[in-house]
């Protein structure tokens, strides 16, 4: 007894102390205070009645921050010891203090802590009696945000521990008052935040009044309206998550909440769908229809085909409202951080007709629907319409007396098209919904509406000039359902029921081929020039999205897809008329080719069989009959190009077939063949850069490879090096590993004498092909070739790009590396060698040994400086080649054996630029200026962001750069390293940040006048050497200007108010530039500098 009457003193001094000490001063002694009253309890020392009579004092006192503290001792008890240590009488002793003190402005936020660990470790008394405080005993609506969403909280944990018990505390007994207290508590909330918590409570409310009773549903059912208007008044939601947001919630997450609670029971029924059904409203925006698509979407899920039954007229009459307007395939302008979840109102809808409550009362509401038999009926007339019926010689709109069909009709007519567009529209969504329907709408319906237009099947005429006036309506009618079938097609190939194929298009497909082909051909009879345009694109169109089926899915015969792919090469191969535009060519070029590629890349192997059978040989045939430079050539090659590139069985095809136009194009010199090597060797596309897996096309590359080793150097002289070097690479790179081999020693053996091709040949080679001896001696011999006065430049590069690539495939091969930086051919073949070195992240001695003599050779800027100028170009190539060095990367791409490794770009930066500009602060003069200039070449090739962080220092250095490349001397003349200084000054200039800004201040004059001088720079000269530099000088001059725009909205106004007469002298000069893309940056950069001049 003694024990606990001194444990007691202890503890009321203890707390005492505690609830007179302020928040967040004595942190450390406020933790061991709350520690050691919670181990008292634990220990059995003191009891919690204890702890509340040495607290009576501050509890029951006026002063709140005593009665705070104090409150706050309670709650650690409760968090603490609530679920494992206090008896039961102490846990309700706390339940029914901390409801009570739910309205204390106070100390709210420590009973709502408290009431949370009583409620999780409670019983129905426990949670009765804080239910009671959170919802009877608190004017919820009438404290801050803060305090409404903790007390919001203790409630919904209440409601989600056990509902029946809940709802007794929130009405003391009565369902209907309990109703009553929730509504209040929440009604007329509008921070994002509680309203979350509204949704949870709505949820759970059903069922905790069922286990009242019959009371209980009773009472909810006669509150049902009121409740429903609670949750519905935030329907649709209109929010914007404000900047700097730190809670993140989004518009779809709060929007998701609010569709829950008005989905929370069956009873809201009569209320909810009406109510969601008038935002589906194309004038309220495609936001909100797509919202309330959702909702009802999520009402029939909740409640079921029993309940939804009695509204699925009305809502099939504000769906069939919502298709029909152009709204409805629109793409929803959801939350940026949430985009995953943007999609239309049509595509919303859709999932409807698929669906358990109502689906299949909808579909037939739809397919039944007065919009379908209007559409019948139109095109009927249309059909049988003579076409010499239409008033040609008045003024008329651009829809036809047919309806819209023969564009020669009145404005009464328009209605004709808007009848099968909205037709069109609400087939389109019902054939979205599953495979089976897409096949009731394709089969029965369309075919219906079909005959109605009097659109030929196959079976009757195989001409597809016997179209009628209304086929460009069938046209339009039939495009969005084909649309709709190949979405649903596309999600059943994917999904669970994958292994269930079904032919949408069943024995319409050769109809529908007709009726697209016949339109993308322009031959729809009847019709003005832009339902003709118009009918190509929608021509093109469906037989993209006929192609574009997944396997089973789609064209049901091997008549229809063979019919496609010819329609399909007509429309590529065909003549061009008169009156179509270079871009009207170019649309149906790029549609025929990708529909073509669909066939062969979705798939479908019937269709890829049909395309390697049909439509390539007849693209081989152009390729052949006729000269390489013809219009048809140049169509068939970039078909034969995408087909390639899509399709690995139909690559290697073409793969034979191209080597074997090259070998006859050199053998015969003709002047095409560049255009022949080009689709075979290009980066992106190129028929042999993707490599070739079957043996047939290996062994045509082989031969090719050698026919190009033997016998080029008897070729027509037509025939550019370039043009060889490149071929051969491809055609070697593409041998397998025993022809290599023989290529190789063949052209190992005349080095020197042939270089080209023994470089090429090694560009080409797999890295296990020579042994390393070999290698080194034909690397030795490259090297001599480049390295001699007089040697052709490209043939320079070609032998270093071989060196490089040897370097990079065998980096246990050794060759002497020049050192003569000042020197073409020395410094390419060591640019070539640090590249590769770099690629593969090579780390051993000599690699580290080459850098550093790269590095020193900067130091002798002084007395050599173009061999510092040699060795920042040399030390660049680390990071990447500028676009004018491409051909020292030829053997250093994936199509001839050779990967970057990750990040290295990144990885050597990040080594070297601290190294350069380290000693270039430590250096002045020419030497500072070298080793900035090397510094500022290799940045060019990572991003900006990374080469202008903070740890690199690197644009303090930029100025002295700019000036030095702008004015003659030793580093003037490199275009590529200006435009990437200009870059990097640039995006440090539009940088919005504090540390950019001291980075610009101090040298803002500086800057500034060297970006003018570089914005009205004009070249002088007009050789074909000048002509490269004056592309080069364009981008530099666009670069100055935008730099100058960046600087006016990121320096301060007093730094930059005393340049603006330079600036403006400079603008002037370049608005009359002769280049269009530098005028416009000037006109920019004047606007931006005038706001400044008029401030």
């Amino acid at each position: 007894g003694d024990d606990r009457m001194t444990r007691n003193a202890t503890v009321r001094d203890e707390l005492a102390r505690f609830c007179a000490r302020r928040d967040d001063v004595d942190v450390d002694d406020d933790a061991r205070a709350l520690a050691s009253v919670a181990s008292g309890v634990r220990d059995g020392d003191v009891r919690v009645i204890d702890v509340v009579v040495a607290l009576e004092r501050e509890l029951c006192g006026v002063e709140p921050h005593p009665r705070a503290r104090a409150t706050r001792a309670l709650a650690h008890v409760a968090c603490e010891l609530a679920r494992e240590v206090l008896d039961v009488q102490s846990r309700h002793t706390l339940s029914a203090f901390f409801a009570s003190k739910l309205s204390d402005y106070a100390v709210i936020a420590h009973a709502a802590r408290g009431a949370v660990a009583c409620v999780d470790a409670g019983d129905d008394e426990d949670v009765e009696a804080i239910a009671n405080g959170a919802f009877a005993g608190c004017d919820v609506q009438a404290l801050s945000q803060a305090d409404r969403e903790r007390v919001l909280e203790v409630g919904v944990r209440a409601l989600r521990a056990n509902g029946a018990a809940a709802v007794r505390g929130a009405g003391e007994g009565d369902c209907e008052k309990a109703c009553a207290s929730i509504i209040a508590a929440f009604d007329g909330e509008k921070d994002p935040r509680c309203v979350l918590l509204l949704s949870d409570a709505w949820v759970i409310l059903p069922q905790a009044f069922a286990r009242c009773g019959d009371e209980g549903v009773a009472a909810y059912a006669a509150n049902a309206e009121e409740l429903y208007d609670v949750a519905a008044s935030y329907f649709p939601v209109s929010f914007t998550p404000p900047r700097g947001d730190a809670i993140k919630i989004t518009r779809r997450q709060l929007a998701e909440a609010v569709e829950r609670a008005m989905c929370a029971s069956p009873t809201f029924a009569p209320w909810a769908v009406p109510h969601a059904l008038e935002s589906l409203n194309p004038e309220l925006g495609v936001q909100k229809m797509a919202d309330a698509a959702r909702a009802v979407r999520a009402m029939g899920r909740a409640w079921g085909a029993d309940v939804m039954r009695e509204h699925l007229d009305v809502i099939w009459r504000a769906m069939r409202a919502a298709l029909a307007h152009p709204n409805a395939t629109k793409n929803e302008n959801d939350d940026i951080d949430d985009t995953r979840h943007a999609t239309t109102p049509m595509a919303v809808m859709t999932t409807m007709f698929a669906s358990e409550w109502g689906g299949e009362a909808l579909a037939r509401r739809a397919l039944e629907d007065a919009c379908v038999r209007d559409a019948e009926s139109t095109l009927m007339t249309a059909a049988t319409t003579k076409t010499n019926a239409c008033d040609a010689s008045g003024d008329t709109m651009d829809t036809g007396c047919c309806g819209g069909g023969c564009g020669k009709g009145t404005s009464d007519d328009a209605r004709g098209r808007l009848v099968i567009a909205t037709a069109g529209r609400v087939l389109g969504a019902v054939a979205a919904a599953s495979p089976a329907l897409a096949r009731q709408v394709t089969c029965v319906t369309m075919k219906t509406l079909l005959d109605a237009a009097r659109v030929p099947s196959p079976t009757t005429t195989s001409s597809s000039t016997l179209m009628t006036s209304a086929s460009y309506l069938a046209l339009i009618l039939a495009t969005p359902v084909l649309g709709g079938a190949l979405d649903c097609c596309a999600r059943a190939a994917q999904g669970d029921d994958a292994g269930v194929v079904l032919s949408v298009l069943d024995d319409e497909s050769e109809r529908l081929v007709a009726l697209f082909a016949s339109a993308a051909l322009g031959c729809l009879g009847e019709g003005d020039e832009t339902t003709r345009r118009d009918g190509i694109v929608l021509g093109l169109a469906g037989l993209h999205m006929m192609c574009k089926f997944p396997h089973g899915f789609g064209l049901a015969s091997d008549v229809a897809r063979k019919n496609a792919c010819d329609k399909l090469i007509d429309a590529i191969m065909c003549d061009d008329d008169d009156d179509e535009g270079e871009e009207d060519i170019e649309v149906r070029l790029h549609r025929a080719i990708e529909a073509l590629v669909a066939a062969v890349s979705g798939g479908d192997d019937a269709f890829i069989r049909v395309v390697e059978s049909a439509a390539t040989p007849r693209l081989f045939t152009s390729v052949s009959a006729r000269k390489l430079q013809s219009t048809t050539c140049a169509r068939a090659m970039r078909t034969l190009s995408a087909l390639a590139l899509a399709n690995e069985i139909i690559r290697n095809d073409v793969a034979s077939f191209m080597c074997g136009v090259v070998r006859n194009a050199m053998m015969s010199g003709d002047l095409g063949v560049e255009d022949v090597v080009d689709v075979c060797v290009r980066d992106a596309d190129g028929v042999l850069t993707s490599g070739v897996s079957s043996d047939a096309a290996r062994k045509s590359c082989e031969s090719l490879a050698e026919f190009c080793i033997e016998r080029t150097s008897s070729l027509a002289s037509a025939i550019d090096a370039h043009c060889v070097m490149r071929i051969t690479i491809a055609a070697v790179a593409n041998c397998g590993l025993d022809a290599q081999r023989a290529l190789a020693t063949r052209a190992f053996a005349s080095a020197s004498s042939a270089p080209l091709l023994a470089a090429a040949t090694m560009c080409g080679l797999r890295a296990d092909t020579v042994d390393v001896a070999t290698l080194q001696r034909a690397c030795e011999d490259l090297v001599r070739v480049a390295t001699t006065p007089g040697t052709d430049a490209r043939l320079v590069r070609y032998c270093a790009a071989a060196c490089g690539s040897s370097a990079f495939k065998c980096p246990s091969a050794r060759f002497t590396e020049p050192h003569d930086y000042d020197d073409f051919g020395a410094s390419s073949v060591v640019r070539a060698v640090v590249r590769a070195r770099t690629m593969s992240r090579d780390e051993s001695p000599e690699a580290q040994a080459l850098i550093d003599d790269v590095i020193r050779a900067l130091g002798d800027a002084e007395t050599c400086a173009e061999r510092a100028r040699g060795a920042a170009e040399t030390l660049s190539a680390a990071t990447g080649f500028q676009a004018s060095e491409d051909d020292l990367a030829l053997g250093l791409k994936p199509s001839t054996h050779a990967k970057e490794g990750f990040l290295a770009r990144q990885r050597a930066f990040s080594q070297l630029a601290p190294v350069l500009v380290e000693r270039a602060y430590a250096s002045t003069g020419v030497v500072r200026l070298a080793y900035s200039y090397a510094a500022a070449r290799l940045a060019a090739g990572v991003p900006s962001a990374v080469a202008l962080r903070a740890q690199f220092k690197l644009f303090p250095l930029l100025p002295d750069v700019l000036s030095a490349l702008n004015t003659n001397g030793a580093f003037a003349g490199d275009g590529d390293a200006l435009r990437a200084t200009l870059t990097l000054v640039g995006a440090r200039l539009a940088e919005q940040t504090m540390d950019a800004a001291a980075d610009v201040r101090g040298r803002a004059a500086s800057l500034i006048h060297v970006l003018c001088d570089i914005a009205v720079v004009k070249p002088s000269s007009t050789t074909k050497t000048a002509a490269v530099e004056t592309e080069i000088s364009m981008e530099c001059r666009e670069c100055a200007l935008e730099a100058l725009i960046a600087a006016a909205t990121t320096l301060t106004y007093a730094d930059i108010f005393p340049l603006r007469d330079a600036v403006f002298a400079a603008v002037k000069s370049a608005c009359d530039d002769p280049k269009r893309r530098v005028r416009r940056a000037a006109a920019r950069a004047r606007q931006t500098w005038l706001a400044i001049a008029a401030a």
